[in-house]
């Protein structure tokens, strides 16, 4: 489903009588689906959550005032069925535990669109299919909610049966929190592609491992595993701050002349043609489904390795420990 223009929703534009009398089912507690269930309550939603077993669930992590019960049970209750748990999971849980409890005008939503966008699921065509997803984790999205602030949300349609699917993605997003930033509308396809690319291209594949890249680089050169940490990791998120409100002109105009210089000139001998070329064979790769095959027979053979010598990876963990637990403590 297409989008019209981008537009952008804010928490007094919404209205949330159109799901103030829906039983709204959270199927999975862990990061998101918490998160989700405790906001939504504390709006004062009627929410119930459906786990595959309560004894899965660590006890500091459950509410007194929540209803917990099988999925199966929570999903033939509920009337707007929020599945939150794995992208792996979800073809497993929605058509053994879901699908078969599904009304007409019922309502699904995700915070993905991975499991639609690849045809890994088909919900039946009498269903309003929407995404509200959360642009952080779901401690970020439970944090902002409770100090009155709110983490933006995506909004998608894949099926509009009701012809009310985003009044109603429109008033979670605000039951959550997120409106009180923005909601901003898309489509199934444009979250799970754009989502999929930064993540491996920049999030979660790209600086990470340029960092350990740069600081393997010092340290076999020499330099002090502290220093090196300092240069390469921790003055990362000082200058994530100089441009994440302001833009890149900002952070140009706000350092000095050698920085701007030398990181204008050798950032274009780094990030060169080449380095664009793959990431749109990236891009690719996701939009033509390549990735989703490989993934699906590879997903348990890659896993986090450090590239740095053990004893400068432990002269980094005990500065991490002393400079990180410091600032909790405030001293």
């Amino acid at each position: 489903m297409t989008k019209k223009n981008n537009p952008i929703f804010f928490d007094k534009d919404i209205s949330l009588n159109i799901i103030k009398n829906k039983k709204i089912g959270i199927i999975g507690y862990g990061n998101q689906g918490r998160a989700q269930a405790l906001n939504l309550r504390d709006s004062g939603l009627s929410i119930k959550v459906g786990v595959r077993s309560i004894d899965s669930i660590e006890k500091e992590s459950l509410e007194s005032n929540i209803v917990y019960d099988s999925i199966e049970s929570v999903s033939f209750w509920a009337d707007l069925i929020c599945i939150l748990v794995s992208d792996a999971s979800i073809p497993v849980v929605f058509n053994s535990k879901i699908k078969s409890h599904l009304n007409e005008n019922d309502t699904i939503l995700f915070s993905h669109g991975y499991n639609i966008v690849y045809n890994l699921i088909q919900p039946p065509k009498n269903v309003d299919v929407i995404m509200v997803a959360p642009s952080g984790g779901g401690q970020m999205v439970r944090d902002e909610y409770k100090k009155g602030k709110g983490v933006p949300a995506l909004l998608a349609i894949e099926q509009n049966f009701s012809g009310n699917a985003l009044d109603t993605a429109k008033a979670y997003s605000k039951a959550i929190g997120s409106a009180k930033t923005c909601s901003f509308l898309s489509t199934f396809k444009e979250e799970t592609e754009t989502d999929l690319f930064g993540e491996q291209a920049l999030l979660t594949g790209g600086l990470p491992v340029m960092i350990e890249k740069t600081l393997k680089v010092l340290l076999e050169d020499g330099y002090s595993p502290i220093v090196a940490w300092f240069v390469c990791y921790y003055e990362i998120k000082m200058i994530v701050d100089l441009f994440h409100e302001k833009g890149f002109d900002y952070l140009y105009s706000a350092i000095s002349d050698t920085a701007r210089y030398g990181g204008l000139k050798s950032g274009n001998y780094l990030i060169d043609d080449e380095y664009e070329r793959k990431l749109k064979n990236i891009l690719s790769n996701i939009k033509n489904g390549k990735f989703i095959k490989e993934l699906d027979g590879n997903v348990d053979t890659l896993e986090y390795k450090s590239s740095i010598d053990s004893k400068s990876s432990d002269e980094i963990s005990k500065i991490m420990s002393v400079l990180f637990t410091k600032d909790k403590n405030g001293r």
